[in-house]
């Protein structure tokens, strides 16, 4: 990673724990989702969340290196905006930014997906994770953050993935949580 995308990811990672509304993943998650992306060959990422792009740029960056993509969506135009703008910085044209209510375009992407980031409303997470589990490719990696934070929010989701039979799921303690799962057919 070059040194002005380091810096860039460094004044996010800052911006993020002192702005109000912007909760960003922690630069050792950030690490983590970079080799999930390149170890899986991830070449389709779906993130749910988008912010000021912080953890865009980490799933971009290691999606670009597999001559992959990412479609993000955001509900927030300011945050489309910033983060849109955090993209040019970063020299990532691969990145697809939505601004829209996931609920609402989780259901209209087409193509399928081989790598799911949730980092929204954690009520919804269950919601985002059934519209989005039909476009997910077997063997898909699938990590929803703040499974330890925010767990009593994300109680449904975390009970689903892990009874489902068809996902493996295990809880990553790492940054403020991440649940990690594989979509085994």
């Amino acid at each position: 990673m070059n040194n002005s995308l380091k810096r860039l990811l460094q004044e996010l990672e800052i911006f993020g724990r002192t702005h109000d509304g912007y909760y960003n993943i922690s630069a050792d998650t950030g690490e983590f989702f970079y080799i999930l992306v390149l170890i899986s060959k991830a070449k389709n990422v779906l993130e749910v969340g988008t912010s000021d792009g912080y953890s865009t740029i980490w799933l971009g960056k290691a999606a670009k290196q597999n001559k992959g993509k990412i479609t993000t969506i955001e509900i927030s135009e300011h945050k489309v905006k910033m983060a849109a703008y955090n993209f040019k910085r970063a020299k990532l044209s691969n990145i697809k930014i939505v601004q829209e209510d996931a609920l609402q375009e989780i259901p209209k992407l087409k193509g399928k997906f081989d790598f799911l980031f949730l980092d929204a409303v954690k009520e919804d997470y269950i919601n985002y994770f059934k519209l989005a589990y039909p476009k997910l490719t077997k063997g898909a990696v699938i990590v929803a953050d703040n499974a330890i934070m925010f767990e009593k929010y994300m109680r449904d989701y975390l009970s689903y993935v892990r009874k489902n039979k068809n996902l493996k799921s295990v809880l990553v303690p790492i940054g403020s949580g991440v649940e990690f799962s594989l979509k085994l057919k």
